[in-house]
């Protein structure tokens, strides 16, 4: 019996990564992409597509960037079975992740490791993936720092400025632009600070300069660092 029971266990388990199709049988299309979602997530696939439809096209014209046609995005109903699915495993327990023309996300209603996150801002999960998604498409790619740090900006502007508040006095440490492109794993807050580079240059000049750091990085070149680490000191110590 015992035998049988490890043999009828270790197909479970060698069969369970691929219960996408049995969980996420349910299907929305969108002109924002292809929703792949569970029953109990009817609702909150609603209020992702409102969410999409009250701020993408508004950024997708601030960056003049148009997003791939059929992204996939899979909505799972718990972490587990987000982190069995997971494109990549290194990230797995993050809420939401994308490549590839595919988003992957922690439904909003599910428990995540960071908790403290409002249902607004879990859906807003979805657009910082698609930011990514629409600065994917671009050759050469820009910048992590810029990536990542327009992607923040755009889904989770409070969110960050009040960790900047709280944080940065507290790391006293600000990364030059060289630091921020050349090192950006090795810092401390990386993408708090790309968040922070991106609200400083839009301050400094307008949204229209986002399109042409994306598509021209070398005009960071021209960024005197000093206004930036004077930007940071001046509004965080």
């Amino acid at each position: 019996m015992n035998k049988i029971y490890i043999i009828l266990l270790s197909i479970l388990l060698t069969l369970q990564p691929g219960c996408r199709s049995q969980q996420l049988n349910f299907t929305q299309m969108s002109q924002y992409g292809i929703f792949h979602y569970c029953e109990q997530d009817t609702q909150a696939v609603k209020d992702l597509l409102q969410c999409c439809a009250t701020v993408l096209p508004g950024i997708a014209g601030d960056l003049n960037l148009t997003a791939p046609e059929n992204i996939s995005i899979e909505i799972y109903p718990t972490q587990n079975d987000y982190n069995r699915n997971i494109m990549n495993p290194a990230l797995q327990n993050s809420p939401a992740i994308s490549g590839n023309g595919k988003i992957q996300l922690v439904s909003p209603l599910a428990k995540i490791k960071i908790d403290n996150l409002t249902y607004e801002e879990r859906l807003l999960l979805l657009v910082h993936e698609y930011v990514h998604i629409l600065i994917d498409g671009l050759d050469p790619e820009p910048p992590l720092f810029i990536d990542e740090g327009i992607a923040c900006y755009y889904s989770s502007y409070q969110f960050y400025k009040s960790a900047a508040a709280q944080y940065v006095k507290q790391i006293n440490f600000i990364p030059t632009t060289s630091q921020l492109k050349d090192h950006y794993h090795e810092l401390p807050a990386p993408d708090l600070f790309s968040f922070l580079f991106i609200d400083y240059l839009v301050q400094q000049q307008g949204k229209q300069i986002l399109p042409a750091v994306l598509t021209q990085p070398q005009l960071l070149d021209d960024i005197l660092n000093t206004g930036w680490l004077e930007f940071v000191k001046q509004h965080y110590y």
